[in-house]
């Protein structure tokens, strides 16, 4: 089961939301996402969080669609993002994507991809989209599809940094070790059809960047 959260950060592409509140199977609005699914006249299943960034047009739509809330104190231990996660993998999602996770505010957008790695576990597959990245956490392997203008960067997560293979790839690496810190994976570009990152020790980042 497929699993969104719309979270209150940037989203210029209204299209990119439409299409993954069609391939998704539940819908959670975590706080001020409500703006944005409001812009596409779309309704979720709940909206949760603090509800501190509801606007009055806000609440008027959520009492006109009759959309269930659940209200978090101010005063908690975790974002809304995270309350938003945590439902989703309670009602039994194993493939959760954000958007609205990245933006202006610095704080969350690191924040949020931290998540990744707290939540891809357990057989829950968990991402982050925005209008110009996808971005993945990977300890194994992982396949991307060749687009156009898409640069492929994978980030070492751990301290050791990884061992990665990269297949199909402009710049190909075999067991290649790549320190935490390091640059060197940055800005690579797929040249076959698909292009395979395969990690061999360590745990990365793997983002799709729209140029």
């Amino acid at each position: 089961m497929k699993g969104l959260i719309i979270s209150s950060g940037k989203i210029n592409d209204y299209s990119l939301l439409e299409k993954l509140i069609c391939e998704n199977d539940y819908i959670v609005c975590a706080d001020g996402g409500l703006d944005h699914i409001m812009q596409v006249d779309k309704i979720p299943n709940i909206i949760l969080g603090d509800l501190d960034s509801i606007s009055d047009l806000g609440v008027k739509y959520i009492k006109e669609k009759n959309i269930e809330i659940e209200k978090f104190p101010s005063i908690k231990d975790n974002t809304d993002t995270e309350l938003a996660i945590i439902h989703l993998i309670n009602k039994g999602m194993d493939h959760i994507t954000l958007i609205g996770g990245t933006g202006t505010r610095l704080d969350h957008t690191v924040a949020n991809i931290f998540l990744l790695k707290k939540f891809n576990k357990d057989g829950v597959f968990f991402r982050i989209v925005d209008d110009n990245n996808v971005i993945n956490y990977v300890t194994d392997a992982i396949r991307i599809e060749k687009k156009e203008n898409r640069f492929i960067s994978i980030i070492p997560l751990n301290s050791e940094g990884i061992v990665v293979s990269l297949i199909g790839f402009k710049y190909p690496l075999k067991d290649k070790h790549i320190k935490f810190s390091s640059t060197l994976g940055v800005s690579n570009e797929i040249i076959h059809d698909y292009g395979t990152v395969m990690i061999y020790k360590g745990e990365a980042l793997v983002f799709e960047s729209l140029d």
